[in-house]
């Protein structure tokens, strides 16, 4: 998989100069373009994103209300725009905004609207509601009725207290938690795309707030007893309880207590895995009660990191209703290939199955860093 930070490479680079030259025909592309090549090569994605934002910004108007209409007028208009900005292309036009634009809420406003069509907007959000925290979450209600499903997908994302890259905003997660009235207009959103963000924003209050987070979706599901989506968004804001065995978590997705299931084997194909290759393994688990279970396996992996500690991370496996006094084999491979968002150590590593969030005993293997054959 190549890495995030080439799609904002320098071709690239190049694509955002000429779309802003059609928008402003007195924006230069040659003193945009000079020495960037050299420039952008050591730097990560979002080290990227900042120097290609300097680099437009000290071409345009200094003020918002004359600046930010020439990054719009870049974007592309439809899908078949060839020349209009999209995807990453548009994210170091959003860090404009969020550097710039403080002192001029409306002008920013109405840029962001336009630009999240285009690529999410839910990094530049994020300034503003440390600037400015009352009327930003006012216009975040606004836009819960917006018609762009981007827009209000942007006001639960933007306003995450965990966003991943965003940085955390720990002051949403204290009492009156005021973005959690932004949810209670999202949760039935027609989008899948919308009810996706508000479950990773339940999904943050859980690590904080567990209890007022099942409160939550308790009091929604009886609301929608039949509503299959919420019952989706509900499972996904419930993954990392889920994962920890929170009581609250899995009485409200109907599994059963751990302490009804037994795991009469378990063994893993191979003690020695090279890395690039897989590794196996297999689990039999019984229902000693007298009544139907419904069992998820998940299972964590205790990766060694550099210092020669064990780190685990859990993935998940599968579920099924567990008849009273049967066994469940269950099997399947875990690879071990490079990826870019890990760094493989040899030595011991532990897979230890988890029934319900019950972590059961573990076994160890070798990882082997020479490459497969």
């Amino acid at each position: 998989m190549e890495p995030f930070k080439n799609e904002l490479s320098f071709p690239n680079a190049c694509r955002i100069a000429k779309a802003l030259k059609r928008a402003e025909p007195r924006f230069s592309i040659p003193r945009f373009s000079k020495l960037l090549d050299v420039e952008l090569q050591p730097l990560e994605l979002k080290q990227r994103v900042k120097l290609i934002a300097q680099r437009i910004a000290v071409q345009l108007p200094p003020s918002p209300a004359e600046m930010f209409p020439v990054l719009v007028k870049a974007l592309a208009v439809d899908p078949d725009d060839k020349h209009g900005l999209r995807g990453f292309l548009v994210w170091p036009l959003t860090e404009i905004v969020a550097t710039h634009g403080l002192a001029d809420f409306e002008a920013s406003m109405a840029a962001l609207s336009e630009m999240t069509s285009r690529f999410t907007g839910e990094f530049a959000i994020r300034p503003f509601l440390l600037h400015d925290s009352k009327r930003t979450l006012k216009r975040l209600h606004d836009w819960c009725a917006h018609p762009d499903p981007h827009v209000r997908r942007l006001v639960s994302e933007g306003s995450r207290p965990l966003l991943p890259w965003g940085g955390n905003l720990p002051h949403l997660l204290s009492p009156p938690h005021p973005t959690l009235d932004l949810l209670e207009k999202l949760y039935q959103d027609p989008s899948d795309y919308v009810r996706l963000s508000v479950s990773n924003h339940l999904n943050d209050f859980s690590k904080h707030h567990p209890a007022l987070v099942i409160g939550i979706l308790k009091r929604w599901t009886s609301l929608h007893p039949d509503d299959p989506a919420l019952q989706k968004l509900a499972r996904h804001a419930c993954r990392t309880l889920l994962k920890a065995g929170d009581p609250g978590a899995l009485e409200l997705h109907g599994y059963g207590s751990a302490k009804a299931l037994e795991l009469t084997g378990f063994q893993l194909s191979e003690s020695l895995v090279k890395l690039g290759d897989s590794l196996g393994y297999r689990l039999l688990v019984r229902n000693t009660s007298s009544h139907p279970v419904k069992v998820m396996f998940d299972y964590a992996l205790f990766h060694r990191k550099a210092n020669g500690s064990l780190a685990p991370k859990v993935f998940k496996g599968r579920n099924r209703i567990l008849p009273a006094g049967e066994v469940w084999e269950i099997t399947g491979r875990h690879p071990l290939k490079p990826v870019t968002t890990r760094v493989y150590h040899p030595g011991i590593h532990r897979f230890e199955p988890r029934l319900n969030g019950k972590p059961f005993p573990m076994l160890e293997f070798v990882l082997d860093m020479a490459p497969s054959h």
